[in-house]
């Protein structure tokens, strides 16, 4: 719960409020919004790089020492950004704000919930994904109810206060002391199998995550666009609102099931769901009933990816590395998510919708023989 409580507040302040104090500080900074979101697009970028190196840093250092300088850094950044005389501080400010989030987000929370209680780490990186759900539903609303209120340079204070008042000691709480030896979790996180065989696995994982976070930057990038394009403008924007509550279900069903369902086939499923999601939208894209159950499907897999991406790769490799090989994963998945929505962009406007939808279904099914590869070979080598 501690960790959940500061994983939303990094998400909401350095990450959420960035769209919602964009009008204002581009105005404020004499640039317009556009500039803003570029800016942030690259600063989005750099962090995926950093997650390269972050994920190295935390199986030396250990995630819980990483993540409490990651928010004072976060918080630093935010006042940066309160003070900025320019537009370039800002950027500055922003770039901080992103590198930091390399050492706050899902994956260092899943690395340190590993390093701290391997045994029930499935089980709760399934639970804090739920936690961390609720980011997106306090802070969208309450980062706009701010704006009507004070400035977007204060908001910029009281954030970065939280990071350094409430979330730093609420990730100090959350270390604890891990009642579990670490050689009863090297145990249960099972043998390690030849190194051709991991690296093996590790490519196809890295190809899986990557193909299905391009698809969902792609669809989550373009999501109205796409629906006004398909002739759905305000009936789209309602029926989107039902993404948000199928990734919580979803999350709800996989915390109850996390022991009986290994995480490759929930990967598995979750895939499915995305390839499911493409097809329908590319068939049936003019029918309401359509484009709901898209919606539906997408936050379905949406929700099981994220517990995924934590649980996949401890199940196949172990906790040995366990940080080292998270980073790579996240590095190549989020570079994938920061050219999706340009490149859905370019077939559209040269090919159409259903061809850049279409495109989009293939990247999905690649993603789904993917983790199927992975299932596969550990069917074969039965010590793994």
């Amino acid at each position: 719960m501690a960790l959940g409580g500061a994983e939303i507040i990094s998400y909401g302040t350095l990450y959420y409020c960035v769209a919602g104090i964009a009008k204002e500080a581009s105005r404020d900074l004499a640039v317009t919004e556009e500039w803003i979101f570029a800016c942030f697009s690259f600063a989005l970028f750099a962090s995926a790089q950093m997650s390269l190196v972050a994920g190295r840093l935390m199986d030396r250092y250990g995630a819980g020492k990483t993540m409490r300088v990651a928010s004072l850094a976060g918080g630093a950044s935010l006042g940066l950004a309160a003070i900025s005389w320019n537009a370039v501080v800002f950027t500055v400010a922003l770039f901080g704000m992103q590198l930091a989030s390399a050492f706050l987000f899902y994956e260092a929370a899943f690395v340190f919930l590993v390093q701290r209680d391997a045994i029930h780490a499935k089980q709760q990186i399934a639970l804090l994904t739920l936690i961390v759900g609720l980011s997106s539903t306090l802070f969208w609303p309450l980062t706009s109810l701010s704006l009507t209120l004070i400035s977007w340079r204060q908001l910029c204070w009281i954030y970065g206060g939280c990071n350094v008042l409430l979330a730093l000691p609420l990730i100090q709480l959350a270390l604890g002391r891990s009642s579990v030896k670490r050689r009863d979790q090297n145990k249960v996180c099972g043998q390690q199998g030849p190194s051709s065989s991991k690296l093996s696995d590790l490519v196809l994982i890295t190809v899986g995550f990557s193909l299905t976070t391009f698809v969902f930057s792609a669809f989550l990038g373009q999501m109205i666009p796409i629906l006004s394009s398909i002739g759905l403008d305000m009936e789209g924007a309602w029926v989107s609102a039902l993404f948000g509550p199928s990734q919580v279900a979803v999350r709800l069903f996989a915390s109850s099931f996390t022991e009986r369902i290994s995480p490759i086939q929930l990967t598995i499923l979750s895939c499915v769901m995305l390839s499911a999601a493409t097809f329908i939208i590319t068939l049936t894209s003019h029918s309401l009933l359509g484009i709901s159950i898209f919606i539906a499907l997408l936050g379905f897999s949406s929700g099981l990816n994220s517990i995924c991406r934590g649980s996949l790769p401890l199940s196949v490799f172990g906790q040995d590395g366990y940080g080292r090989r998270l980073g790579l994963i996240t590095g190549f998945r989020l570079s994938a998510a920061s050219f999706a929505p340009f490149f859905f962009s370019v077939i559209q406007n040269h090919y159409g919708i259903v061809v850049a939808l279409a495109s989009l279904a293939v990247c999905a099914t690649g993603s789904t023989l993917s983790f199927a590869f992975v299932s596969v070979r550990s069917k074969r080598e039965p010590g793994r």
